[in-house]
């Protein structure tokens, strides 16, 4: 298969992709080994560094899946972009003297942007054991935003009812479709939603950057944040949302097919499911993506109860996420 082929969004460039796949080690590779000279202080350099180093990993993995990668190859990947955030948190926290400085700031587009698109990559890599990595990095925000709380609540335990949310336009829908009674009515806020990701979202640094000569700042336009919904909310059909560019539907189309798939280092428990009306396979928290803020502990042999939802059979999945010390 030619490049042309193989990618996800004809944007992309072949010259382009090679020069990025060529640049973006380098650039990590610089930024490791000094502060960056656009600073007042030594300590504000390493901030700046490692923030470079963490756009620079994830822009690296959006590359690839804009390209046309297999996703297997992708879904380890995300672990070493969540590092790479967690390194600039440290350094950005010593710097401001603050250990819950949250290393997204919700105010900024190019901020928030990127935290729904983590969340999103979370859940449709099956990698739901990231996700208290990913609030760790933001919970200075805890309670403040209903697009954030809402995504997180599908996976963790305890997470705050919030009815307000920074960004309106594009996020209001996205909120809308997740607390929608029908499919109908889900599918049409998704589909508002993603009418206006783009544009709404044009005041980020990557926003048109597929117009420059050299394609720099471009690695593929994604809301995996959307792609995420449509699998939480069981959405099987949603085809009605292929014809928009930045719709994920091949990662959509993978994560449908690999439910269960985790990579938790437990392969004794990451694919256990357990139908309603079965008994408990294993005491722990199961969830099932039929219904939000499902989580729930189960003791073994108790039976699954049912869950009402058009998601159709409420499959119950361990969570590999335990957190129970009776674990």
């Amino acid at each position: 298969m030619t490049f042309q082929q193989a990618r996800r969004q004809k944007l992309l460039s072949e010259a382009t992709f090679q020069r990025e796949m060529d640049e973006i080690p380098k650039v990590i590779a610089l930024y490791s080994t000094k502060p960056s000279g656009a600073a007042r202080s030594e300590a504000e350099g390493w901030a700046l560094s490692y923030h470079a180093i963490a756009n620079a990993t994830y822009e690296r993995l959006s590359m690839r899946y804009t390209a046309g990668d297999p996703i297997e190859c992708l879904h380890s990947e995300l672990e070493a972009v969540l590092r790479a955030y967690e390194e600039f948190a440290k350094a950005d926290r010593a710097l401001h003297e603050d250990p819950d400085r949250p290393a997204f700031i919700f105010t900024s587009a190019d901020d928030y942007s990127r935290v729904m698109q983590l969340i999103g990559l979370c859940y449709l890599l099956h990698r739901r054991d990231q996700l208290p990595r990913v609030s760790a990095l933001c919970d200075g925000f805890r309670g403040e935003d209903a697009v954030y709380e809402d995504l997180l609540s599908f996976a963790l335990p305890d997470r705050p009812d919030v009815d307000e949310w920074f960004w309106e336009i594009p996020y209001g829908d996205l909120v809308r479709a997740l607390h929608s009674e029908s499919r109908d009515e889900e599918l049409s806020f998704l589909t508002s939603f993603l009418k206006r990701w783009y544009k709404g979202l044009s005041g980020t640094a990557w926003h048109d950057t597929h117009k420059s000569a050299t394609q720099a700042g471009y690695y593929g336009y994604w809301s995996f944040e959307a792609g995420a919904a449509v699998l939480l909310l069981g959405i099987e059909n949603d085809t009605s949302l292929h014809s928009f560019l930045y719709y994920p539907k091949d990662l959509v189309a993978w994560a449908k097919a690999n439910i269960g798939l985790h990579d938790s280092g437990d392969t004794s428990t990451a694919a256990m499911r357990c139908e309603p009306g079965q008994p408990c396979p294993r005491a722990g928290y199961w969830l099932t993506p039929a219904k939000a803020n499902s989580r729930r502990y189960f003791s073994a042999g108790e039976i699954m109860p049912d869950v009402s939802s058009d998601y159709g059979a409420a499959i119950w999945q361990w969570d590999v996420a335990q957190s129970d010390p009776r674990l």
